[in-house]
């Protein structure tokens, strides 16, 4: 199917399984190379996440070709939100989830804005979607520029557009030497300082490993300590079918590097570990894990973790860190800086449509508080100390209204 903004010498199909889409994979990685797609966006990820993650979703992925040559991929996972009786159809990329912050699309930039257009159409008036997301979107992606410009050639949709909060990102110079430049004295001092007694407490090794399955399970362990330690449930607890999911893509992976970790080790075991995806010029800095060792945490061992991890990321040729959601003084003050997001929901110009949203906006907001803010972030750690009770998993009705 093609619509009214795809030029002529561009072929579009649209591929509602995931099977079909399988012969394509070489071409699509090909493809996310050429134009330097985030790894959320590449066959590899993708055909794991739906795997784990797909259920209840329809799949609508437009395909496009030029002169016989790939020159767009763009998977959309499609699900239904009851609204009590009243159901809502939603489209997001797939393979993303909330904490997934997409910068570069598999998508040739000169053919960006049809395939942005004409997806819009297909899924909104073809698809019957009353909201597709693009949530969230960076300020340093040209994502939303497309969105924008979309929405003002397709007729009858339209566009919330609001402040969505931050990320923080480091742009990475050709040295190490060039980054720590960036540094304050007092931060360049520090750093020296604390490597050399990590060297002579705890003889430091720092190493970067491309785990299989049970390597990651490894980390896991790791990390879940860290966070229980503090009675917290950690990334892998809160959020169901994680620990499978990334167990499969590493033993998927292999030495292929996409997926890495980063390892600062001792003569008393791990002192620090930095969890990455990474795909040419860019590394997703995903999950940190430490040691609770008292002494170790004195010698900053979460950061000098992330400058040495920083460090073999320049000597791999990358060039952009993005470091995740939220405002971290440490990351700032370590050579980070803030990039602003937005959430972006195109959805239908009518008076059902406007209808639909708002009633979906409202219940996803009440989640927000009343679950998510109110229970599981302050009052269920409190019941936990008191009942010696174990951190539960994030509802995934929750986890559907984070768009």
């Amino acid at each position: 199917m093609s619509g009214q903004y795809i030029p002529d010498e561009l072929g579009v199909t649209w591929v509602t399984s995931v099977d079909a889409l399988r012969p394509l994979h070489d071409e699509w990685r090909e493809l996310a190379i050429r134009t330097g797609a985030d790894f959320y966006l590449w066959p590899d990820w993708f055909s794991v996440w739906w795997k784990h993650f797909g259920h209840g979703c329809s799949l609508a992925c437009i395909v496009v070709r030029k002169g016989g040559v790939l020159v767009a991929v763009l998977p959309f996972s499609l699900k239904t939100i009851w609204l009590g009786p009243l159901p809502a159809r939603t489209a997001r990329l797939a393979g993303t989830d909330p904490h997934c912050i997409v910068i570069r699309l598999p998508v040739e930039n000169n053919v960006a804005d049809e395939i942005i257009q004409e997806s819009l159409t297909h899924l909104i008036k073809h698809e019957a979607c009353d909201a597709v997301s693009f949530t969230p979107v960076s300020g340093l992606s040209d994502i939303g520029g497309y969105v924008r410009h979309g929405c003002q050639e397709v007729l009858a949709v339209s566009l919330r557009d609001e402040a969505a909060g931050s990320h923080v990102v480091f742009e990475l110079p050709a040295s190490f030497d060039d980054f720590l430049k960036r540094l304050s004295k007092k931060r360049r001092g520090q750093f020296r300082r604390d490597v050399r007694a990590l060297s002579e407490q705890y003889e430091m090794q720092d190493r970067v490993l491309f785990p299989n399955g049970e390597d990651f399970r490894s980390f896991v362990d790791f990390h879940n300590h860290q966070w229980q330690s503090v009675g917290r449930g950690g990334h892998f607890c809160d959020w169901p079918g994680s620990v499978g999911f990334y167990q499969e893509l590493a033993d998927m992976l292999g030495p292929k590097g996409h997926l890495q970790l980063h390892e600062l080790t001792g003569n008393k075991g791990p002192l620090t570990t930095q969890f990455s995806l990474v795909a040419g010029p860019t590394c997703h800095w995903r999950l940190p894990a430490r040691s609770t060792d008292p002494q170790a945490e004195r010698l900053s061992i979460g950061k000098i973790g992330l400058l040495l991890m920083i460090k073999q990321l320049i000597a791999d040729g990358v060039v952009l860190v993005e470091a995740g959601m939220g405002e971290y003084d440490y990351k700032i003050s370590y050579g980070g800086k803030n990039v602003p997001l937005n959430r972006m929901i195109v959805y239908p110009n009518t008076a059902s449509g406007r209808f639909r949203l708002s009633l979906l906006l409202a219940w996803a907001n009440f989640l927000d508080l009343a679950y998510y803010r109110i229970w599981f972030k302050k009052l269920a750690p409190r019941v936990r100390k008191i009942t010696g009770g174990r951190p539960r998993p994030l509802w995934n009705i929750w986890i559907r209204t984070r768009f």
